[in-house]
């Protein structure tokens, strides 16, 4: 199971001794990440800054990641729009976090003045296992709440010195708050969050869903079973991007690899899909944009019967399973 497979990952890395260092996301990503170094006080000290940073980060992550309720679900499943945890596999066509794999040699430290460009914080997790180095990042985005009077509309207060506790002034150069929250892990190649609106808006997965949705037309035009593909073409152009989202799981099913003949005879004779479309020249003509809903459903197997019902159910989220006795 997915959950249970991402669960062991990630107590693999906190379920133990552990390094825990903290970075700065740059809003530049050709500057990548700078390293955010903590006072940590005397050497070994309890309760720390940098300590009571990482007890809280890691609390947040079993909380929020490991609890009994939470969900987890493929990013095929992202039209849904589900109260789920997606998991989002890192590859040569979507890697926003690539420049995490930057060697730590070549990493500066973070500094006041870079603090107008700072775009997010992370938090490292890293553990030497046996024939591995396993790590964790826990990302946290700096909003603009975050930090202390941007706008200089009030004045923030503080002691002038120890030795003279009574005296105050003026806070001046405020960096960010860090916060108990966790926006999303990277964990491995894969991203997992429950923040979808995030990945869209700061880490381009609107165009990775908008690009693996054209090449999802590009696979319903390979089988030739429609006339006039350009109306899929301007379905998952429309503004809405959950219009792109629901042909994500186009791949998962065999429907995209049967012969054209064949998948039109099923059209026609099995009752679900019977006089749902027109035909044209023996190919499926879309009149409008619901057509192209319902071809939709046709590829990716929306409907299932029951073997002992013999009635019908929309399963709009579902897996493959083997066979029984296989």
């Amino acid at each position: 199971m997915l959950k249970e497979r991402v669960a062991a990952e990630i107590r693999e890395v906190l379920d133990g001794d552990y390094g825990f260092d903290v970075y700065i996301a740059m809003k530049d990503k050709t500057e990548g990440l700078k390293r955010f170094v903590l006072y940590e006080g005397k050497p070994r000290q309890r309760g720390g800054f940098k300590e009571q940073i990482r007890e809280k980060i890691v609390g947040t992550i079993y909380a929020k990641f490991l609890s009994e309720e939470s969900l987890y679900v493929t990013m095929d499943a992202l039209a849904n729009e589900q109260n789920r945890f997606f998991v989002i596999a890192q590859d040569q066509e979507y890697s926003p976090f690539s420049y995490l794999e930057k060697p730590d040699e070549d990493i500066l430290n973070f500094s006041l003045a870079d603090k107008d460009k700072a775009d997010g914080v992370l938090f490292k997790f890293t553990r030497h296992l046996a024939e591995r180095i396993a790590v964790l990042w826990a990302y946290q985005k700096i909003h603009p709440s975050a930090i202390p009077n941007k706008k200089k509309s009030h004045f923030q207060i503080k002691v002038r010195s120890a030795e003279r506790p009574d005296v105050f002034e003026e806070m001046t150069d405020q960096l960010f708050m860090i916060t108990q929250s966790v926006d999303l892990l990277v964990l491995g190649e894969e991203i997992i969050t429950d923040n979808v609106k995030l990945m869209e808006r700061h880490f381009g997965l609107e165009d990775f869903v908008r690009t693996s949705a054209a090449r999802a037309v590009d696979v319903i035009a390979m089988v030739r079973l429609v006339k006039n593909v350009d109306k899929l073409q301007e379905y998952v152009n429309r503004s809405n991007k959950r219009y792109a989202k629901k042909m994500l799981t186009i791949h998962k099913y065999p429907v995209a690899s049967m012969e054209k003949d064949k998948l039109l005879a099923r059209v026609g004779s099995v009752k679900r899909w019977q006089n749902v479309f027109e035909v044209r020249d023996g190919e499926i003509w879309l009149r409008n944009h619901e057509d192209v809903e319902q071809l939709i459903d046709l590829f990716t197997e929306r409907f299932t019967r029951s073997d002992i019902t013999e009635r019908e159910y929309d399963t709009a989220v579902k897996d493959v399973m083997p066979v029984a006795g296989e």
